[in-house]
């Protein structure tokens, strides 16, 4: 377990972090500038490009999204013993998973465990938040059961990231924004950065950037995942990387969560899934999927 253990140590200093932090500043402080020396008539041109730029870009990345029919063959109410897509052949599969903490963490833990199969060319990336001791152990078991099923190269290969919580408990609106933003600088790292495991003298570029973000909130996922849509809005990732799948919590069954409103609001999500038949036909785009984060029953 010590060597599994390993993937989760502390990343130490994010030297990435801190120059998109300086990026940001240098960015403020040139648009301060301009707005002070640029006439009002450049000021609103350049503004109503820039909206009508993140107005298509959106809604291109919106209209590749597939269809309620089209393109979920393989995504359907979840059965024991279902068939699940055979993506061996594939060059790489690369998931990136949003650990919510405590039940958040839970579930995706259930979800993870349903349908897994080893692999030798997947990549397995948890993100969890700053001081979620918890979740970081639980991966820790997953991933060791995982070893002592497939103790060959089929299980694949890991690492972590550890960025900031979006917002805390009883943490007040007013200051929400400025942790959301450190969430986002820090998730940019997260969601850009090669796997030290793939390294591309032997892979290329096939694991530069995950596949799948898989996340079923709170407010972290949504944040990181807003941040992979506008990475692709402004071409910095390709458009068929980064597609997300949003799973309401189990315990949503009549109404959506907050973060379930603000990916159904925004549209990002690729995948918009929920547990429960009666929320699916409350919820206009959602797709029902059955209870994938159910507790798997031990064999025997």
């Amino acid at each position: 377990m010590e060597d599994i253990r390993e993937f989760f140590d502390d990343l130490g200093g994010d030297s990435y972090a801190l120059a998109v932090y300086f990026g940001c500043l240098v960015f403020l402080i040139v648009s301060i500038l301009g707005f002070w020396l640029l006439p009002w008539s450049w000021i609103v041109a350049l503004a109503s490009v820039l909206i009508t730029f993140v107005i298509y870009r959106h809604h291109s990345i919106k209209r590749a999204q597939p269809g309620l029919q089209t393109g979920r063959r393989w995504v359907a109410p979840y059965k024991p013993g279902d068939p699940i897509p055979d993506t061996r052949k594939l060059p790489a599969v690369y998931f990136l998973y949003v650990l919510g903490s405590g039940g958040h963490t839970t579930e995706m833990i259930e979800t993870i465990k349903h349908k897994f199969q080893g692999q030798a060319n997947q990549h397995r990336r948890y993100i969890v938040t700053t001081g979620d001791n918890d979740s970081i152990n639980r991966i820790i078991r997953l991933e060791s059961k995982i070893k002592d099923a497939f103790p060959d190269e089929r299980r694949g290969t890991i690492d972590s990231f550890s960025i900031p919580r979006a917002r805390k408990v009883h943490q007040p609106l007013l200051t929400a924004p400025f942790t959301c933003l450190a969430t986002a600088v820090h998730a940019v790292n997260a969601l850009t950065r090669e796997p030290e495991a793939r390294p591309r003298r032997l892979y290329g570029t096939e694991f530069k950037y995950p596949h799948v973000i898989v996340t079923n909130g709170p407010a972290t996922g949504f944040i990181v995942c807003l941040v992979g849509h506008v990475l692709k809005m402004l071409y910095l990732v390709p458009q068929n990387r980064l597609k997300m799948v949003y799973i309401e919590s189990w315990a949503r069954t009549r109404t959506l969560s907050l973060t379930g409103k603000l990916f159904l609001w925004t549209g990002i999500a690729d995948l918009f899934c929920v547990q429960h038949r009666e929320l699916a036909e409350r919820t206009p785009g959602s797709l029902y999927v059955g209870q994938v984060t159910a507790r798997l029953v031990p064999p025997g």
